[in-house]
């Protein structure tokens, strides 16, 4: 009677190879998820962004007509995650509409001699205090708001978002208004604008 092989594997080295195997496995793919995810992590957990914080110039507080906003179109640059952290313009930076206007639409009376001239700290602050800087993404669902002058509202073509001319949510589903963000008035009346914002998180479009 022919005697059976032997298996030169025991049951035990087995199971070591096959605990060893997935760890190596393991390894190798930890790297490549973290680059790709590496994006989301910085963004949701660590409050980071991919956009410089530098201060953009919009425009002058002489351009804001009385009743009605101006829009700017402000080009964000961004760092590109997956090419060495590089600022990138053009076709990868973020185009964004930026809103602004007086608050309740009214020019300040400091604006009405026309006097383009350097302002002091006091009217600086009066300045920034009146202007509002806001997204012109509704806060519900990121839809590009429009200005209707016969209403004197912002309109959110999508689900039917109101806002006032400062942003203030009238009705519709938005959680909130608008969201503004972080500027500053400069002593030849400068508007800068940063991409942060002062009220939440954007919402990312």
């Amino acid at each position: 009677m022919a005697e059976l092989q032997k298996d030169p594997v025991t049951r035990g080295q087995f199971l070591f190879m096959g605990v060893v195997g997935s760890l190596v496995g393991a390894v190798m793919t930890i790297p490549p998820v973290v680059f790709v995810l590496n994006p989301t992590i910085k963004t949701n957990l660590l409050g980071q962004s991919d956009i410089p914080d530098d201060w953009l110039e919009l425009g002058s507080v002489f351009e804001i007509p009385s009743g009605e906003p101006k829009v700017y179109r402000v080009e964000f640059p961004q760092e590109q995650t997956y090419n060495g952290g590089g600022p990138l313009l053009g076709e990868d930076s973020m185009i964004q509409a930026v809103l602004v206007s007086w608050k309740e639409g009214e020019i300040p009376s400091i604006l009405e001699n026309g006097d383009q001239g350097s302002f002091s700290t006091s009217e600086i602050e009066e300045l920034t205090q009146d202007l509002n800087v806001m997204s012109n993404h509704c806060a519900h669902l990121g839809c590009p708001v429009r200005w209707f002058p016969d209403r004197g509202e912002f309109l959110c073509p999508c689900h039917g978002g109101i806002y006032t001319i400062n942003g203030g949510l009238i009705g519709g589903p938005p959680p909130q208004g608008l969201y503004k963000y972080a500027y500053e008035v400069r002593e030849d009346g400068a508007i800068y604008v940063k991409h942060e914002f002062t009220n939440g998180e954007p919402w990312v479009v």
